[in-house]
């Protein structure tokens, strides 16, 4: 597996620890740094889509609100709303991730991590998100 997707890995877990709000931003990069089976680089990466995520989650929401169908931000489940929260970030906020690639990642990810339906779902909010961005 590679760094990044290792990175967004850890990243969803700690996302959807601050989700259900028993940790804070700060005791989540605490343990990132911490998690002794990753690398530094894996660690570091992490670390990177959470605080991006944080410092930008009201846009990231707004973005994501205006793509859900008949649905509500907090009616998704964690795992969705984490990955949905970090391709956003990744696809706007962050110059060194293709918009296309922060979205297939986050198809992988939902299909390892998500529900049955996780894959279309995500795929018709990223595209969306994706051609607003375009």
């Amino acid at each position: 597996m590679g760094i990044h997707r290792e990175g967004r890995e850890v990243a969803l877990n700690h996302l959807y620890q601050l989700d259900l709000g028993i940790e804070s931003i700060d005791s989540v990069l605490d343990l990132v740094e911490k998690e002794r089976r990753k690398s530094n680089r894996v660690k570091a990466f992490a670390k990177h889509i959470i605080e991006g995520v944080w410092a930008n989650m009201e846009a990231v929401d707004e973005l994501l609100s205006r793509h859900l169908d008949r649905w509500k931000l907090s009616r998704l489940n964690k795992t969705d709303r984490a990955i949905l929260r970090m391709a956003v970030f990744e696809m706007k906020f962050d110059p060194d991730v293709p918009p296309k690639l922060a979205l297939n990642e986050a198809l992988d990810i939902g299909k390892k991590y998500g529900t049955v339906e996780s894959g279309r779902f995500l795929n018709g909010v990223l595209d969306a998100v994706l051609h607003d961005l375009s």
